[in-house]
This record gives structure tokens, C-alpha cells and sequence, in this order.
């Protein structure tokens, strides 16, 4: 991904498989290997569920196109060498039996320390037997293994496994605590302190099973908040903004349907939080926004027609399909989320940045009714 090191991604993704690994119950074990191989083969890569008096059929993943049956093993707890001898000859006579076109077979295992020697014998010991003349008994699987197809996945398949780091860590930026902020001269100086250490703590919060892409909802969420900071880069003259959001667009490419919903979202969001502190509809507050003699630029009024569509339910959806257009709504929602709440805030006791607070804290707690946000 441009702007951002590839290996960053990497080391926090090999970090979260094996912690992943080493939590996971023998179950969450073999959906893990089946998500990973139906990722790295596509279609021809079978998923095989239990189920009825036959169960597995031994097989706990089907490859059509190598005819190579896998046999996933993860006990709970240890087990002896030689229940996991009789465990391997057994599957694989079992596979045998019931998979007669079966060319490959092998064993997987989430023992981070390989098989034991005599295991490995095992294995051996199957290769030469002559029942198994026209079967390939392949080399076993480890954790390791695993990874390392893992990791040649594509980026969007390994966000979709793994999820990805907070999206500090990738844009080295310091902390906001002792950062000034534009336009809250008249604001408790204690209380804006307070607000910023509890953003920069709030962006870290989008979970990886929230409805919204975790990296995409915080790197919007420090994008408007650093809109407001006094803090410029020395050389170009930009605020922080301006890195966040190229940020966030820079997954317009990778994941363009999350960076869309969450650009949107957002927006709608901030219309509804706008509205709701100067006493009006979130209808009544768009539509002031998007009339003809409305002093905003031609692009972000059309921006809040389309919340403002979506929020009602006059849109039967919306997706951008042009990448350099889509980058640009992205960085147009943001603009119209800054103009919003700069002018909620505008002569009020309601500091900008207790709007992006309010806004932040409700994102993450956003849910799906009937289909919509």
C-alpha cells in the first residue's frame, strides 16, 4: 500500500496468527486452515463439515484441482507419540478407503515444535507401505507452514484473516495531548486537554469485528481531528489532515467498498449529531446545506445530497466504481464532515472537539438495522 511499509503489516499479522494459533480450539483451528486454503486456492479448495452418522469422511479439506486431501489434528491437550501415530495411519486409511481418487494426502498440526522424530518415522513408514503405491504422502504441516502461505497472500486477503495494526502504528505521527487546537480560545483549557488524551485513545477503539473496517473508521477519525490541530509540517506547510486522509485513500485501491461506507458513515453521522445540538431535523440541516444560494463548494453539496438520501431512504444504493472519483468522495466526505461540525460549533458552549468525541464514540458503537447503518 503506497505511503505505508508493507513489512509493518507483516510483523503485526504474523503476530496476531500465532497468538490466534496458540488460542484457538481444535474447531476454530480447522477453520482457520480451511479460510487460509480457500483463500490461497480459490474453488478448487473444498471445505468438508461433518455431519451425519459418517461424519468427515476423514477428510478435513478437499483440493479438486491436485486431488490432495488434507487431515487437520489439533488436540486440546498433549497427547502421546503414539496416539498420534494411530491417529495419522488411521485417517489416512480412512481417506484411502473413501476417497479412492485421492493422489495426495497431508497431515496439518498446530504443534509450533513439528512432530516428534518418532512421528515423523510414522509418516515415513506410510510412504513405504504398498497399499499407498499410487498415493503421494506429502510432507506435514506446521503453524509455520501455514503462515508462510499467509503471508503470500494478497493484501486484502490477509486484512479479511487477520485484520491489521491500529493505524498509529503505520502513520508515525505523536500524540495529540499537548497539541493546541483552531478556534476553542473561549473553551476550558482543562477540559480541551482531557478531550484529546480521550481521542487519542478513542481512534485506537475500532475493533476488527465492528461493522466498519477498523483501519479505514480510524484513520477518518484522526483525519477530522486533526483538522483541528495547530500543527503543520515544517516543509509543506499541511495539517495532519491532510496525511490521514491520503491515508484513507490509499485504501480506496485495496478495500474500496469499506473506505466508501465508512467516508459515508461518517458523514451521515455527523449530520445526525449536528443536528440534533442546534434543535433540528438531520433533514432540516442537509437541505440548508445543499440549497443554490448555500456558500459551500458545488462538490461537497452534493455529497450531503447523497447522505442525505441514504439517511432517508430515497437511495436504492450507491457505489462509486471510477478509483480516482472514489478517492475524491472520500476526501470530499471528509471536508463535509469539518464544515459541519465547525459550523455547529460555531458561537456555541458546545466545543468542535466534543462533537468529534460525540461523533467518534457513536461510530463505534454503530450497528445494522435492516440492511442500513
Amino acid at each position: 500500500m503506497e505511503g505505508v511499509a508493507e513489512w509493518t503489516y507483516l510483523l503485526w499479522q504474523e503476530q496476531k496468527f500465532k497468538l490466534t494459533i496458540l488460542q484457538s480450539t481444535a474447531n476454530e483451528f480447522e477453520k482457520i486452515f480451511t479460510k487460509i486454503m480457500r483463500a490461497a486456492n480459490g474453488d478448487s479448495f473444498h471445505v468438508s463439515r461433518a455431519g451425519g452418522p459418517k461424519g468427515d469422511l476423514k477428510c478435513d479439506g478437499w483440493d479438486s484441482a491436485t486431488k490432495t486431501l488434507y487431515s487437520v489434528y489439533a488436540p486440546s491437550s498433549a497427547k502421546t507419540k503414539r496416539e498420534v501415530r494411530t491417529k495419522i495411519a488411521g485417517d489416512l486409511r480412512g481417506a484411502r478407503k473413501r476417497w479412492p481418487e485421492m493422489r495426495r494426502w497431508r497431515f496439518v498440526h498446530n504443534d509450533f515444535f513439528g512432530l516428534s522424530a518418532e512421528v515423523t518415522r510414522e509418516l515415513e513408514n506410510l510412504r513405504s507401505d504398498p497399499s499407498n503405491a499410487n498415493l503421494e504422502v506429502l510432507s506435514d504441516w506446521d503453524p509455520e507452514d501455514l503462515w508462510r502461505i499467509v503471508r503470500n497472500l494478497s493484501y486484502v486477503d490477509r486484512l479479511e484473516l487477520l485484520g491489521g495494526p491500529p493505524v498509529e502504528i503505520v502513520v508515525d505521527k505523536p500524540q495529540w495531548e499537548g497539541l493546541s487546537l483552531r478556534y476553542h480560545d473561549g473553551a476550558n483549557p482543562a477540559g480541551i486537554r482531557a478531550a484529546m488524551a480521550s481521542l487519542s485513545q478513542l481512534c485506537n477503539n475500532f475493533r476488527h469485528d465492528s461493522v466498519l473496517d477498523p483501519i479505514c473508521a480510524s484513520a477518518m477519525a484522526r483525519a477530522i481531528t486533526s483538522w483541528w490541530l495547530e500543527d503543520k509540517d515544517a516543509v509543506r506547510g499541511e495539517s495532519l489532515l491532510l496525511e490521514y486522509l491520503e491515508f484513507l485513500v490509499d485504501r480506496c485501491d485495496s478495500l474500496p467498498c469499506e473506505s466508501q461506507i465508512t467516508s459515508l458513515a461518517f458523514l451521515m453521522r455527523t449530520i445526525e449529531i449536528c443536528a440534533r445540538k442546534i434543535k433540528v431535523t438531520p433533514e432540516v440541516l442537509a437541505d440548508s446545506q445543499v440549497r443554490a444560494d448555500a456558500d459551500l463548494p458545488e462538490d461537497l453539496k452534493v455529497i450531503i445530497q447523497i447522505a442525505r438520501e441514504e439517511m432517508t431512504g430515497g437511495s436504492q444504493g450507491f457505489w462509486v466504481e471510477d478509483s480516482l472519483i472514489r478517492r475524491k468522495f472520500v476526501s470530499a466526505c471528509g471536508r463535509a464532515i469539518i464544515h459541519l461540525i465547525g459550523m455547529t460549533s460555531t458561537g456555541t458552549q458546545y466545543p468542535a472537539i466534543f462533537l468529534i468525541q460525540d461523533l467518534i464514540i457513536s461510530m463505534q458503537r454503530v450497528d445494522v438495522k435492516g440492511g442500513r447503518l
